[in-house]
């Protein structure tokens, strides 16, 4: 029954049960879950499983933000009418673990979606309260830009296809793009005069505005650490999900640096001689140069 109901939902928010009206994202949440629950299909038997799962989770991914739901209403044109939204695309088999919902099984999903829940709350705490002095446009810029770029990297390694959160300039549609204006070239009326259809790659005017550019942030790092077990700050591969829990200091680059400052402090706080060991080489040369120091003074008292 809930598979047929989600596939014949009209709209991501009939997807998830939610009225076509804004609602706070707890509630998403919430809904996610429960169906989650009933149609994942290492829960579910029904043909189309896996397909209802990929719809719910597309809704998910879509509405957890007040800035897609707001989106989404406008495509809805409420309350006038109410458009359809696309069908769901079941992950084919070189497809598998493309997005952080496609796991084999529904502990992996819990936990997934756990990291996820951490992740959002980390991300909303050192960001959204008033946009912290030293967090400027341009860091958040930075940072999504930079995650995008390992995104597409570490896809592309795996095999995965290509995704919405490769850099834009990544895209089939900039390849489209880019194609249209060599045709354009070839009949412009002054040299130069196609490039203008170029897109500015850099502006990217919507990373300016904060929600947005936290919620594509929040994909983004979102993706690596559940399908790749990549921290952005830390730089590097973990071997598995427990491996990241233990050893990366959080989600955020400001907890990477306060577990930095934390260590030097650590260390600081120890006398030299508890903190480390005397290299025997540099007592050896700090003997020998006390003797020779010793040696010369002997020589001046004889002289004199």
């Amino acid at each position: 029954m809930a598979v047929a109901k989600i596939l014949a939902a009209s709209n991501h928010f009939a997807r998830l049960e939610l009225p076509l009206e804004a609602v706070d994202v707890a509630v998403v949440r919430s809904h996610y879950r429960r169906l989650a629950l009933a149609v994942h299909p290492d829960k579910c038997q029904e043909p189309r499983a896996k397909e209802a799962f990929q719809a719910i989770s597309e809704a998910f991914e879509k509405l957890s933000s007040t800035v897609g739901q707001a989106q989404c209403l406008r495509e809805a044109g409420r309350p006038s009418k109410v458009a359809k939204v696309t069908k769901a695309k079941v992950p084919e088999e070189d497809e598998r673990n493309a997005h952080w919902w496609d796991t084999k099984t529904w502990e992996e999903f819990e936990e997934r979606l756990r990291h996820r829940e951490r992740a959002e709350a980390a991300l909303r705490l050192r960001y959204c309260s008033g946009l912290r002095a030293r967090f400027t446009t341009r860091k958040m810029r930075e940072h999504v830009r930079s995650a995008e770029r390992s995104v597409e990297h570490l896809d592309r390694n795996a095999g995965l296809p290509e995704s919405p959160l490769w850099p834009p300039e990544s895209t089939q549609a900039a390849r489209d793009v880019e194609e249209e204006v060599a045709k354009a070239r070839q009949t412009e009326p002054w040299p130069g005069a196609a490039n203008e259809l170029l897109p500015d790659y850099n502006e990217r005017a919507e990373l300016n505005d904060p929600p947005v550019a936290l919620q594509r942030l929040l994909e983004l790092l979102t993706h690596l650490r559940a399908v790749h077990r990549y921290c952005l700050f830390c730089g590097c591969t973990y071997d598995s999900a427990q491996d990241m829990d233990e050893h990366c200091p959080g989600i955020t680059e400001e907890e990477h640096d306060e577990a930095t400052s934390a260590g030097l402090r650590g260390t600081e706080s120890f006398p030299a001689s508890e903190t480390q060991e005397e290299d025997p080489l540099e007592a050896y040369m700090a003997s020998v140069d006390a003797e020779a120091q010793k040696q010369q003074g002997k020589r001046k008292k004889r002289t004199r």
